[in-house]
């Protein structure tokens, strides 16, 4: 109870500008909490299907089971796969191409909620300058009044108080973006080379 007391009065003390920061600090917990969900290797690449396309490559009556899998499949890399083939006819190169293209297309699509963190990074700390600014011109217009600590202290609440609220969330925001970049990149590479093993065995045969 006291420690949400402390927190009501930090909020109440840093000014208006902590209603915007706070407005950051939820929708940086929604976009975290999505890409938690909806980014998991699991469901990009399941490893079922991953296993039924190397296994493809060794074993012809595999594909039939491959192409029904993939069908099924509501993952970034069963649509991949089913790309692969619906232009079976095509030569290896123009295959290669079409797939490049779908792929760029489902990238995008896994990076939803990205940039949105990174707009969160971008204008946090903005607002808790902006709040800094504000604290500072109390500050500055108490000064040659008879009675002015009040104001003093009220503005030098404002300057910090905003300061902090906007690195404390810049600060997770940052790692986040950094995590989720970096898984994303991993899974995208295996995914490249799972396809382009899919490819070179259909171009054998």
């Amino acid at each position: 109870m006291q420690m949400f007391q402390q927190i009501v009065h930090f909020f109440q003390d840093g000014g208006i500008f902590m209603y915007p920061l706070a407005l950051c600090s939820v929708v940086l917990v929604t976009a975290i909490v999505y890409r938690i969900l909806n980014v998991r290797t699991s469901s990009i690449a399941p490893q079922s299907l991953v296993k039924l396309i190397r296994e493809s490559s060794s074993d012809p009556e595999s594909v039939n089971q491959l192409e029904m899998v993939a069908r099924s499949s509501r993952s970034p890399l069963g649509r991949l796969v089913q790309t692969v083939f619906e232009y079976r006819e095509a030569d290896e190169m123009a295959l290669t191409t079409i797939v490049e293209s779908k792929a760029k297309e489902e990238f995008v699509k896994l990076q939803s909620g990205l940039p949105l963190i990174e707009m969160i990074i971008m204008i946090a700390p903005m607002f808790g300058i902006l709040g800094t600014a504000s604290g500072l011109v109390i500050v500055f217009a108490a000064f040659g009044l008879e009675d002015n600590s009040g104001q003093i202290a009220r503005g030098i609440s404002n300057a910090l108080n905003t300061t902090i609220a906007g690195l404390a969330i810049a600060a997770p925001a940052v790692i986040a973006n950094v995590c989720f970049t970096h898984h994303l990149e991993r899974i995208s590479t295996k995914m490249e080379a799972i396809i382009a093993e899919l490819i070179a065995c259909r171009a054998k045969r």
